[in-house]
């Protein structure tokens, strides 16, 4: 998955969150919207969601 793609699907669940709060999706306890940060979080924690990384392996290569 390139880093673009990582990003806009963050958007996509971030804009879903606010979505399910203020118009109260049906949500117990405002689950959907935690469930996307919490999904949000371990997408920015994928290897190729780092420009630092993609950056290293830029630098090693020349």
């Amino acid at each position: 998955m390139r880093r673009l793609t990582l990003m806009l699907f963050q958007l996509f669940l971030s804009i879903f969150a606010v979505y399910a709060v203020l118009y109260d999706v049906p949500n117990e306890y405002l689950f959907v919207p935690l469930t996307c940060l919490v999904a949000m979080f371990f997408l920015g924690r994928h290897p190729k969601a780092a420009p630092e990384k993609e950056f290293e392996g830029m630098l090693a290569d020349t």
